[in-house]
């Protein structure tokens, strides 16, 4: 009795199972939203100065930092001090000591290539162009250095971008003169975000010479004793079309 109780159960569930409804499920949909965003020209930011030789360090130069404003601009130039020297007769080149400056995680002392910092942030990927002119080497009184060329030479591109970004046009060498002559053009879809222009591609040690920069001074040039010569670059960043 036991047994065939057990089977009638059985059966009558399954029976039951057959014959319920199945259950109802939702019936899928799809819906769509918008996710955007703009950009404008950073036209009234500013860029600290970073390591010539390694973009990824943020710097602090000795050197006075007086940038130019707009979404195109120069962050930084080096000054170029040729210091004290002594008169001789004959043929002579100077070369400044790298430039000082400051780590700016740590504040440790390192001694970079003089170089030219610029921006690009105005969103148009138009490129640009560098150049740069100097007045003759005078003292305060109008004496001139006669003779005297200021040759700029080893120019170096470096930037957190990918190097497929790299400006294509770099003046390897030039002679600075009242007119102003291309050290870097950047082309369309060149030259985007922050790019160091540096005159050598190492750092120095205190008080050694860079050799990349070279002042010239003839024998037969007059050199007045105890006078400082000082010569003014400009250096203009423009857009190109």
């Amino acid at each position: 009795m036991k047994t065939g109780k057990g089977v009638l159960l059985f059966i009558a569930f399954g029976m039951t199972f057959f014959l319920s409804e199945p259950p109802a499920y939702a019936v899928a949909s799809d819906n769509a939203s918008d996710s955007s965003v703009q950009f404008t020209a950073d036209v009234d930011g500013t860029t600290p100065p970073v390591n010539p030789t390694d973009p990824n360090e943020e710097v602090q130069p000795v050197d006075p930092v007086t940038p130019t404003s707009g979404a195109l601009r120069i962050d930084f130039v080096s000054q170029l001090s040729f210091g004290k020297q002594k008169i001789f007769g004959q043929d002579m080149d100077y070369h400044p000591p790298f430039s000082e400056v400051k780590r700016a995680s740590d504040g440790a002392t390192l001694y970079v290539p003089q170089f030219v910092q610029v921006t690009d942030n105005t969103g148009l990927n138009a490129g640009w162009k560098l150049e740069v002119s100097g007045t003759p080497f005078q003292t305060a009184s109008g004496a001139e250095l006669t003779g005297a060329e200021l040759t700029l030479s080893g120019t170096t591109l470096r930037s957190k971008l990918d190097p497929k970004y790299t400006p294509s046009t770099i003046s390897s060498s030039l002679t600075v003169g009242s007119s102003p002559q291309l050290l870097v053009a950047a082309s369309a879809g060149e030259g985007m975000s922050v790019w160091t222009a540096a005159f050598g591609d190492t750092e120095g040690s205190a008080l050694a010479p860079n050799n990349k920069i070279t002042l010239h001074v003839p024998a037969e040039t007059v050199k007045l004793a105890d006078e400082t010569y000082t010569s003014t670059l400009t250096w203009t960043l423009s857009s190109t079309p």
